[in-house]
């Protein structure tokens, strides 16, 4: 399989409009981007398409981090929280991008 050349980004959300938001400025900004509404949503679309980098709700159980990190198609994900990492640059439109370091796994 060829690598990704577009990040895959999981967003993690109880909060329909903060993952929305979040969602489309990273859509605007080139990344492809699953949304999901709950802990076991995540773990299991998380799992379904080893995204590149999984934002998450840091008001989600804290155990969903362990996880992922179990799992081997997420092992390798980049993970951060919505809230410490990301809602500043969203409030002032900064761009999200995956780090070079990050891994690109096989589409």
């Amino acid at each position: 399989m060829l690598p990704r050349s577009v990040p895959l980004i999981v967003v993690a959300s109880a909060s329909a409009g903060v993952a929305e938001e979040a969602a489309a400025r990273l859509r605007r900004d080139g990344n492809v981007v699953y949304v999901t509404h709950s802990a076991q949503g995540c773990l299991r679309v998380a799992t379904s398409v080893a995204p590149d980098m999984v934002l998450l709700d840091p008001r989600l159980p804290s155990r969903l981090v362990g996880f992922l990190r179990a799992h081997p198609a997420t092992a390798d994900a980049q993970i951060l929280h919505l809230g410490d990492a990301l809602r500043p640059a969203i409030r002032h439109g900064r761009a999200l991008t995956v780090p070079a370091t990050a891994p690109h796994h096989a589409a």
